[in-house]
């Protein structure tokens, strides 16, 4: 027989009151929740040849500090939501994702040599607000205002030419080195002659590293002119003749980005390794 005056206190609590209406009502539907695969970085694709852009300026405002103002035009046609009478006003904001630089190698007497290339990759935010008609008459045309908001991708590589306000990229090298020895040599060999040459169980070896910084890249100026053409535009049936709706919308830009970049101050190591010969 169990002592329930030694056993750990059990809850007894009932469960609340569940009103008649309640349990009669049909249960929710759920919807299941649907796995979208998520990009890491949506504006650039898997493999692509990216367009070159040449620079409109690229000017050395201080030592270490190179100002580049480049244009880029892009393209791209998008779907509204709904179908629109026409667009109110669009807002829009630059956003810059990539910001790369990549040097060039140092000049090689008969080989041929690249210039300096920046790498740039961002969007436009879109906010768009447009009216979409509800009801019409012959002569009159009620709609309400809808918002659309689209991220509108663009990439490029900027071409920064043979200017010379980069520091160089400095080389990771490593020589081996060994010292002299003298030993005796075998039966056969004169008494007074001696083996004289590098030591071959030796392994000497300098290194050195250099640690290169990636300049800092700032944004300092965007100016955004655009063209919206609509694609698929028809008369809007049974509202005034002159008026029609639409959904595909035709997009041209002229990005215009002012970039400044600051690299960090050059570094004149006091004792390179020289050259080694072949």
């Amino acid at each position: 027989m169990t002592d329930l005056k030694h056993c750990p206190h059990q809850w007894t609590q009932k469960d609340s009151f569940i009103p008649v209406w309640v349990s009669s009502m049909p249960p929710t539907t759920v919807c299941p929740q649907q796995n979208h695969a998520v990009t890491p970085n949506p504006v650039f694709p898997n493999h692509a040849t990216l367009p070159t852009c040449t620079p409109l300026e690229v000017k050395k405002t201080a030592p270490g500090t190179v100002l580049v103002t480049v244009s880029i035009p892009t393209e791209s046609i998008f779907t509204l939501p709904t179908k629109a009478l026409e667009i109110k006003m669009i807002r829009k904001n630059l956003r810059i994702t990539q910001c790369r630089f990549f040097n060039h190698l140092p000049p090689v007497c008969g080989i041929p040599n690249d210039t300096p290339k920046l790498f740039l990759g961002g969007f436009v935010r879109k906010d768009i607000q447009y009216s979409e008609p509800i009801r019409q008459t012959a002569t009159t045309v009620e709609g309400t205002i809808k918002d659309f908001v689209i991220d509108l991708p663009f990439t490029c590589v900027v071409d920064l030419g043979g200017t010379h306000s980069i520091s160089p990229t400095l080389f990771n090298q490593q020589q081996e080195y060994e010292f002299s020895s003298t030993t005796s040599l075998p039966l056969g060999f004169s008494p007074k002659d001696k083996l004289i040459s590098g030591d071959l169980n030796e392994f000497n070896v300098i290194s050195q590293q250099y640690f290169n910084t990636s300049p800092n890249c700032e944004l300092i100026y965007s100016q955004i002119n655009e063209m919206d053409d609509p694609l698929d535009r028809v008369r809007l049936p049974g509202g005034p003749f002159e008026e029609g709706f639409f959904r595909t919308v035709q997009e041209k830009m002229i990005i215009l980005i002012q970039l400044r970049l600051t690299f960090p101050t050059e570094f004149n190591p006091p004792h390179p390794l020289p050259s080694s010969r072949a």
